[in-house]
């Protein structure tokens, strides 16, 4: 009885190491052909995503509304931060620590804010949707106030 188990476990070790075996030379043969497929998407920058692009001027799912919102917020924030650093510069350092305080009780304004704004879909496919879109109207409008304060400090 104890030489079949130790035949058993031999056994099962052996195909383990020929499955291996086996993986290890499929994986050998499909990494340069992976590479070769892949390697002029990477030069380009393009993802790896299967889905086609999404047409954010009509999204149909909500899938493509997320992503859409998505970016919306993406280019929002990245203005926000852009019209941020132009302005910091041109304050007095008072004006700048007030600056800073603002900004920070304004992000967290804008998290809860939109976070009340996606419960109302909480735990449906929407709440996301909404929130990431709320999140990009806000940011757009503080983009908008730190513009005003930019081309007062310009004007003076």
């Amino acid at each position: 009885m104890k030489f079949e188990v130790i035949s058993t476990t031999h056994k099962q070790g052996y195909l383990t190491m020929k499955l291996r075996s086996t993986l290890q030379k499929v994986a050998l043969i499909s990494l340069p052909i992976l590479g070769f497929v892949a390697a002029p998407n990477i030069a380009r920058g393009d993802s790896f995503e299967i889905a086609q692009k999404v047409n954010c001027s009509s999204p149909q799912t909500t899938y493509e509304m997320r992503v859409c919102a998505g970016q919306s917020y993406e280019k929002a924030d990245r203005k926000l931060n852009q019209v941020y650093q132009q302005l910091k510069p041109k304050l007095g350092r008072t004006q700048q620590n007030r600056l800073v305080t603002a900004q920070r009780a304004w992000i967290q304004f804008r998290d809860k804010s939109c976070a009340f704004e996606g419960a109302f879909a909480e735990g449906g496919t929407l709440e996301p949707v909404l929130k990431t879109s709320c999140l990009s109207k806000v940011t757009e409008q503080r983009v908008k106030d730190l513009q005003g304060y930019l081309q007062t400090v310009n004007n003076r």
